[in-house]
């Protein structure tokens, strides 16, 4: 009997130290890729049972990735700007981009697109994330009301 729980103990030991390895980068990646051509297989015809299949290697591939690749082991053939810009995924958000303006749809001529760009300034209500819908609303609302005005301005330069 102590030998089954000292083998019951010792392989849930051995779990939990493997759970926690980080994969390299490379086999991230190849995880990745592996879901993603999964992910293109459910986009076209299958059977059922080649469903389930899918459904299930998809799950332990997420499982994979949530365990071993969240904080990935960096591969030695990585430069040092390319592992530095990987430990911090914000850092294209951080970087300071000159000439940069808002982009719509709304006017063909870039004349009036680039007045708009300058003209309309989003307000920080509409800049949080997870908007609650009445905060939506206003934005659009807000966003249509600036536009009339602007077109307004529009008609009326010299």
């Amino acid at each position: 009997m102590l030998k089954w729980i000292l083998i019951l103990v010792l392989s849930v030991f051995a779990t939990l130290t493997q759970a926690g390895t980080a994969y390299s980068q490379s086999q991230c990646d190849s995880i990745k890729k592996q879901r993603e051509a999964i992910r293109s297989q459910f986009r076209s015809s299958y059977s059922t049972k080649e469903g389930e299949h899918l459904t299930a290697r998809d799950k332990a591939l997420f499982t994979l990735l949530a365990n071993h690749c969240s904080k990935p082991k960096k591969s030695s053939s990585v430069s040092s700007i390319a592992s530095t810009r990987t430990s911090n995924s914000n850092w294209l958000l951080n970087q300071n981009v000159s000439n940069m303006s808002l982009h719509s749809d709304s006017y063909k001529d870039t004349a009036k697109l680039d007045a708009w760009s300058k003209f309309y300034k989003l307000p920080k209500r509409c800049r949080k994330k997870g908007m609650e819908s009445a905060d939506f609303v206003w934005c659009s609302e807000y966003r249509g009301k600036q536009k009339d005005l602007f077109e307004a301005q529009w008609q009326g330069r010299p």
